[in-house]
């Protein structure tokens, strides 16, 4: 009975009846996911890699469940996207548009670079790359975020979590994610290598020197004849744009400064004491403890055999350190697993309670300097812990910064009274946004007037680019709504409301005449200047002299010898640009260009001779520093062609609308 039911289970038939429930199933997870509607789709960007075998599949066949995916959510780009914002507006301060960072071009920048580092992280899982414990807190000690006087501190480590309201477990894991994104390309920009020949080509093209002859050519006499009105006519049409009035406005706006508010009462003693216990480390450095450590690697899911095997080889280890004479760093770099501190003999820097997990906590502040630990079981394997050195702390007294703690407390209370007050204002602003009066009566802040201003100048607070920017944004300049507090400085911001807008208008032709005619006049010049420099370029290039072209326009042909590609002084820039444009001369040739130096100057540019660079004058350690540069530079190109042959074997979809 068996065997006859295997038999018909084996053949064309049962492959039918296979590929239709497969068919089936597929059909019906597709049918549930429709169900669920646009709630469910909520990816800004979805990444998919089919199997391999069924590369060649009809589109239509419901294979998804097949798929590695992974999908980049509306609010975790949201999230990102914020991230740059606050970015660029700390980096470009006054400058910033936050109007501009908004056009989709920037959200697709973000979002691209979100869309790359899944792709690592997809293929890093899909080929294994494994991060150990101690490569993990080896980033985490040396974030600068976490560092107090230079040195990791365990209680800067909380306190910026707690900030971020995440967990060491949580975080631990961003950082893993975040270096298992990194090490594949990182691996790629390691890997390249440059030549000796591709420094010497380097050597000889940046410091190359070129010897040039430059003739200066005047700007031609124009005709005295001024031009008709016609003509002065037709300019200022085809040029109406640039005689115009700029569009201006005029706001009233209430503003709220930390620095302004009353300061609050004095701290009582407590209040400072608790302060200077949870942020002692500030004031000095505690005692730090130095390990260092030799990991036996065995996955925590091992077979006895092999977790037994992996302890005997530590416990080995730990006994040929505690040898007189031992030297545990030797031992280390040949025989711990750890990549991240090997080379290092197995240093991990001074450590703190909590960063390695409780079992290391045990082990390594039960030892006294110098002593060695038995094996200690981590999740990735068995670690012989070293207490390498105690450093003694050196912090100060309560009294000694009980001043400093004063006026910190003092900074925070003005601080979260300030935040108080800005959220209260924002709420107002949304439960009224036409009108400044009740938020200014609420808070009782003065209403503010300025007069009128354009987008790019202004006086008093309309000469702040970002309040400018604000103010012609379509919502409070055509919709008239009072804008979002606008951060001036830390701690100091600004809501606006425009009250008055005149719109641009042409100025009439008899009021910019004079301008009109400057302008066409300068035109005229500049055209002519180019006619003229390009005719003397074309005769010059067909064999006549410089000397007799000086001679023609009144001008003397000057000798430039060692002209370089970074001239000592701006103004010499065109010149060394045109001259690097030519080739080398050649027997009976010397190639002739033409350098712009303003809109009607121009100079004719003759390459005499070149003389490469003196490979003799690069030291050793130039020449190492330049080859290390350009691998880098050739590995970064490598690592860029590597995440764009990843984009080629998974599938992307952008959810466009959703950004």
């Amino acid at each position: 009975m068996l065997q006859n039911i295997r038999d018909k289970t084996s053949g064309w038939i049962a492959t039918i009846i296979l590929g239709a429930v497969i068919i089936i199933f597929g059909v019906g997870f597709g049918l549930q996911q429709v169900d669920k509607g646009p709630e469910f789709e909520r990816f800004a960007a979805r990444i998919q890699a089919p199997p391999t075998w069924w590369r060649s599949a009809p589109d239509y066949w419901p294979v998804s469940l097949l798929w590695t995916s992974k999908d980049i959510s509306v609010d975790e780009f949201r999230k990102r996207f914020e991230q740059a914002r606050q970015q660029q507006r700390q980096a470009q301060g006054n400058a910033f548009n936050a109007a501009d960072f908004e056009k989709v071009e920037n959200k697709r920048v973000v979002l691209d670079q979100m869309v790359d580092d899944t792709l690592v992280a997809l293929e890093s899982e899909r080929i294994g790359v494994v991060l150990s414990d101690a490569e993990v807190a080896k980033r985490i000690r040396t974030d600068e975020s976490f560092l107090v006087a230079g040195k990791f501190d365990a209680n800067q480590y909380r306190l910026v979590l707690q900030t971020q309201n995440l967990t060491p477990r949580q975080f631990e894991q961003i950082v893993r994610d975040d270096l298992a994104r990194q090490m594949l390309p990182v691996q790629v920009v390691a890997s390249a290598i440059a030549s000796d020949a591709e420094v010497d080509s380097f050597l000889h093209e940046s410091s190359q020197i070129r010897n040039l002859r430059i003739l200066d050519i005047p700007p031609p006499t124009m005709a005295v004849a001024p031009p008709t009105e016609a003509e002065v006519k037709a300019w200022y049409d085809s040029h109406a744009s640039t005689y115009r009035t700029p569009e201006q406005v005029a706001v009233e706006y209430v503003e709220l400064d930390a620095a302004t508010l009353p300061a609050s009462p004095p701290a009582d003693e407590q209040t400072l004491r608790e302060r200077y216990e949870n942020e002692k480390s500030r004031f000095g450095t505690s005692e730090q403890r130095f390990a260092s450590h030799i990991l036996v690697k065995v996955d925590e899911k091992a077979p006895a055999p092999a977790v037994a095997a992996a302890l005997a080889k530590a416990q080995a280890l730990a006994t040929r350190a505690r040898l007189p004479g031992g030297d545990f760093a030797a031992l280390a770099r040949e025989n711990s697993d750890d990549l991240g501190s090997k080379s290092a003999g197995g240093d991990l820097g001074p450590v703190e309670k909590g960063v390695f997990g409780d079992a290391f906590d045990k082990a390594f502040f039960a030892l006294q300097p110098g002593q060695v630990s038995d094996p200690v079981r981590l999740p990735d394997g068995w670690h012989v812990v070293w207490f390498r050195e105690l450093q003694p702390g050196n912090a100060k007294t309560f009294e000694e910064v009980r001043g400093q703690l004063e006026a910190e407390y003092q900074d925070s209370e003005r601080e979260r009274r300030f935040n108080d007050l800005s959220s209260k204002l924002t709420d107002r602003i949304y439960a009224d946004p036409t009108s400044l009066a009740a938020a200014a009566k609420e808070l009782q802040l003065p209403i503010q007037r300025s007069g009128l201003f354009t987008e790019f100048h202004g006086d008093g607070i309309a000469a702040l680019d970002q309040v400018r920017k604000a103010a012609f944004s379509d919502a409070q300049k055509v919709e008239r709504q009072v804008s979002d507090p606008i951060d001036l400085d830390q701690n100091h911001v600004v809501a606006i409301h425009v009250t008055d807008y005149q719109a641009a208008a042409t100025l009439p032709l008899a009021r910019v005449r004079d301008r009109a005619l400057a302008d066409l006049g300068a035109d005229r010049l500049a055209k002519a200047s180019k006619e003229h420099a390009d005719a003397l370029l074309a005769r010059a290039r067909k064999g006549e002299s410089l000397d007799a072209l000086a001679g023609e326009v009144t001008r003397t042909v000057a000798d430039f010898p060692g002209m370089t590609r970074n001239p000592p002084t701006p103004q010499l820039k065109p010149l060394s640009d045109a001259a690097f444009l030519l080739p080398a001369p050649s027997a009976g040739n010397a190639p002739v260009g033409l350098a712009k130096l303003a809109p009607d100057h121009y100079a004719l540019v003759v390459v005499t001779s070149v003389a490469d660079g003196d490979l003799s004058r690069a030291t050793p350690e130039v020449r190492a520093r330049l080859k290390q540069e350009l691998a880098t530079f050739r590995g970064q190109i490598d690592a860029l062609s590597y995440i764009r042959g990843l984009r080629k074997q998974y599938t992307i979809q952008v959810a466009e609308d959703r950004l």
